[in-house]
């Protein structure tokens, strides 16, 4: 063999390691690469074990107290105290004065007296026309106190009257004015000619009216004409 051509064969073995020495070394310097980096699975740390929390036993705020045995035979009821002052007593309904008090469902007995709840009142300012009275002269009376009760019936229609009474009914009549909301009924009775007015009761100018216009007891019998 020719000396160039063995310088040339050893040089080309030479040029090839260097190659591979230097590739190899490059990946040495680069690490790995990240795909292995990515396929790594993180390890967690391990959790640090904490102090043991200390148990406080809290002491009662009140002891228990057993009652001392009570001999119920001993027990003796006394009457209650008087109250500290008269506005702390309890209100006697039959000592209690008179005052307004509204009546429910009341029911005419005739033209201004009525019944409710116990009460017995016909209206103060009036000469109340009597359910058996009459009216008219000779042959021609008709029986107007019926009429006149009818009247002042449908007149309340069983709403609630205000009359002053007092707190426990009894058995008399009680002569008071009432009122039906804000409407004076004994001043309607007049008004209406199914009553009179009581001398000083400041109807007169209503009965006048009343009848001049002939309406009920001043005039002729309901269909009558």
């Amino acid at each position: 063999m020719r000396p160039t051509a063995l310088l040339v064969g050893v040089g080309g073995l030479v040029l090839v390691g260097a190659i591979v020495f230097g590739w190899g070394q490059s990946e040495l310097a680069s690490g790995p690469s990240d795909r292995q980096v990515s396929e790594t699975p993180p390890v967690a740390p391990e959790p640090t074990p904490s102090a043991p929390k200390s148990e406080r036993v809290g002491r009662p705020v009140a002891p228990t107290i057993a009652a001392p045995p009570v001999d119920i035979t001993q027990l003796e009821r006394v009457a209650p105290r008087e109250p500290l002052s008269p506005l702390g007593a309890p209100e006697d309904p039959a000592t209690r004065p008179p005052r307004e008090t509204l009546l429910h469902r009341p029911v005419a007995i005739d033209a201004g007296t009525i019944e409710a709840e116990g009460h017995r009142v016909a209206l103060k300012g009036i000469e109340i026309v009597a359910a058996d009275e009459t009216c008219g002269e000779g042959g021609r009376s008709w029986p107007c106190g019926v009429h006149a009760r009818t009247a002042f019936r449908n007149y309340l229609r069983g709403r609630a009257i205000a009359c002053t009474v007092p707190g426990t009914p009894g058995g008399e009549t009680i002569v008071s004015r009432c009122k039906l909301g804000p409407a004076d009924p004994a001043e309607w009775l007049v008004t209406q000619g199914w009553a009179h007015a009581a001398p000083g009761s400041g109807y007169e100018d209503e009965e006048r009216a009343a009848s001049e216009a002939g309406r009920g007891i001043h005039g002729a019998a309901p269909g009558s004409n």
